[in-house]
């Protein structure tokens, strides 16, 4: 990171666009946490908590000085990692009025335009997709149905995820 990046930071921050902060931050806490946990499934809790960790301290109005917001993501990560692995809770209560997104109050909606997305996906990434997301099935139970073994399914999702953030971005 360039000093410009952690002045842009401070920036959002001092703006209170905490939303901004975690979405740059948001894939290196899950690369740090996968990493960490060598994609055991706790990894993408242990990113949710984090990020929640972070939302909440700026809620209750912790600002943290001098210091650049990428040290303080980092510290953060590294004490949850750590309360992970010593066996302590590492959850955050979601914030005060939080609200279940839209897309629960429309699932066929959902669901056609998941599939309308996984179409553009090749076969077994198209698959492994439709079997997570619209039929909810975890990771061994696909590996199960597609008689694949659970290191294939992940492969195959990750590079259907990069797929998709792509089509996404190119709208």
């Amino acid at each position: 990171m360039t000093h410009d990046s952690d002045a842009e930071d401070a920036r959002h921050l001092s703006d209170g666009d905490i939303a901004y902060l975690l979405a740059k931050y948001e894939p290196t806490v899950r690369a740090r946490c996968v990493a960490r946990l060598r994609g055991d499934l706790a990894a993408d809790d242990v990113a949710q908590n984090v990020m929640l960790r972070l939302l909440d301290e700026f809620h209750r109005g912790k600002r943290y000085g001098d210091v650049p917001y990428r040290v303080v993501v980092h510290q953060v990560v590294g004490w949850t990692l750590k309360d992970h692995f010593l066996g302590r809770p590492t959850d955050v209560p979601l914030p005060a009025g939080w609200e279940p997104a839209v897309h629960d109050e429309h699932p066929a909606l959902e669901r056609a335009t998941l599939r309308e997305l996984f179409a553009d996906l090749p076969e077994r990434a198209r698959r492994a997709c439709e079997l997570r997301y619209l039929l909810g099935l975890e990771i061994d139970e696909i590996a199960r149905q597609l008689e694949m073994n659970r290191n294939a399914v992940d492969q195959a999702l990750h590079r259907a995820h990069a797929r998709l953030r792509d089509l996404v971005a190119d709208g």
